[in-house]
């Protein structure tokens, strides 16, 4: 199978250390020097029986995020990009996190053992046993490396798309993204980046009989018809059947304005939200209070969402979004609060596309170890089983990973506040009155 084939069996490349030399004692891969300059903390448990990895390849422009959040509305998977889980590490402050920031400040790369260690971590922690592995491995090294540690993928799918329309579609994005890399220059360095590394990663899973190619040019939803017929050939577990959902009658306002509310556990969103209550005329809502109080009323659609919790498997985020439009029409205000809303960036993409652009994000930010010493002393007297230091180093994580892409993604549209929520409450709830004012929302 040409290159692919003939580096199928080499050994596994080994990783550079800091200085860019390839460790001292011939004994010794700098894998392992890596581990040790930055003491990675030992992964705990093991992933399951039945375990499938794919990994999701493509082009700068190919779609493959597109056919991502379409995959996850179907099937039962666990989405994970290493980038994602390296950048909330470093904004954790972990000491992990403090030596990557180090090494990228100075233009270093970050040892390749922290993203395997990264990456495994995520796995066996997110329980779940179906994963896609989003823009990795970047180069034939990576997949040795991940497959020799971890476990071998399952599959491969590989969005093929000519440069000229990548570079098309990319220069379109620039037009509204403001990303800096959404420029004609920088797209065909990382064409000619992807090109030089990531192909080979191709050749050699194509030499193994597990690489998909799937044309990328059609549109998304004929794509994604590809891509089930793919995954269906391979088993992938779908999501259990699609619960009815009544219409909801009516509509929002012309002029309804939407605030999402975020910040980690322990931030004091609540406390601001009640705050905000007390003095502007707006309808509080929570996406977990409206679901439970939805299997609290015994109708249909409760029954169900409460049968799918006891098996342990996720209400389909259809249902959440019907819940929150229900409710916020049957309100007949104009002025929304979404309380801890939306915890990924698919669900906020998916809101703005079925209800509306949100007016702004509030996000209350909190160093980990202050919001962590608040939910302890909360502990002494909640009785919340989930006060417990595991738990919430746990609940940080689950943050750190799934809910900053939505601050960033919110940042570079320009609509997200970050407000410091380290002050005592009416501190805090000064700058929040601050940023409601500009935005013209209504007192009471």
């Amino acid at each position: 199978m040409g290159c692919g084939a003939s580096k199928a069996d080499t050994p596994t490349k080994p990783l550079e250390n800091k200085e860019g030399d390839m460790g001292n004692k011939a004994s010794k891969p700098a894998a392992a020097d890596a581990e040790e300059a930055f003491a990675l903390p030992p992964v705990e448990g093991e992933l399951p029986d039945g375990t499938q990895i794919i990994f999701v390849l493509g082009g700068p422009g190919s779609g493959k995020g597109t056919q991502c959040d379409k995959i996850k509305q179907d099937y039962e998977c666990v989405h994970l990009s290493a980038g994602d889980l390296l950048r909330a590490e470093v904004k954790s402050g972990s000491v992990v996190g403090k030596k990557c920031e180090e090494l990228m400040r100075e233009g270093k790369l970050v040892p390749f053992a922290v993203t395997l260690n990264l990456l495994k971590k995520a796995m066996i922690e997110s329980g779940g046993k179906f994963f896609l592995i989003d823009g990795f491995p970047r180069a034939l090294d990576q997949a040795e490396q991940f497959e020799s540690s971890i476990m071998p993928c399952k599959a491969v799918l590989f969005f093929d798309c000519p440069e000229e329309e990548m570079e098309k579609r990319l220069l379109k994005r620039g037009e509204t993204s403001g990303r800096s890399d959404d420029n004609a220059e920088t797209i065909r360095k990382r064409f000619r980046t992807f090109l030089e590394q990531s192909l080979p990663v191709k050749d050699h899973y194509l030499g193994h009989g597990k690489c998909h190619i799937i044309s990328a040019v059609p549109h998304p939803k004929e794509v994604f018809e590809v891509v089930k017929t793919v995954l269906d050939k391979l088993n992938a577990p779908k999501k259990s059947e699609e619960i009815t959902l009544p219409p909801v009658e009516g509509s929002l306002p012309e002029d309804a304005q939407i605030i999402f509310v975020l910040g980690g556990p322990g931030s004091g969103k609540g406390t601001q939200c009640a705050q905000i209550l007390e003095e502007y005329d707006c309808v509080h809502l929570s996406a977990g209070d409206l679901l439970r109080a939805e299997v609290k009323s015994g109708s249909v659609v409760g029954k169900k969402c409460e049968e799918l919790m006891r098996e342990g498997k996720l209400v389909p985020f259809a249902v959440t979004l019907n819940l929150l439009k229900k409710a916020m029409i049957e309100s007949g205000g104009k002025f929304f609060l979404i309380d801890g809303f939306p915890r990924a960036l698919d669900q906020a993409e998916q809101f703005e596309s079925s209800i509306m652009p949100c007016k702004a994000v509030l996000f209350f930010d909190c160093p980990e170890e202050e919001m962590e010493k608040r939910l302890l002393k909360r502990g002494e007297t909640s009785g919340r089983s989930d006060d417990n230091a595991e738990t919430i180093r746990k609940r940080f994580r689950t943050f750190l990973e799934q809910s900053l892409p939505v601050k960033d993604h919110y940042g570079d549209r320009k609509v997200c506040h970050v407000i410091s929520a380290i002050p005592q409450p009416d501190v805090v709830y000064e700058s929040v009155k601050d940023i409601l004012d500009r935005l013209g929302a209504p007192q009471k």
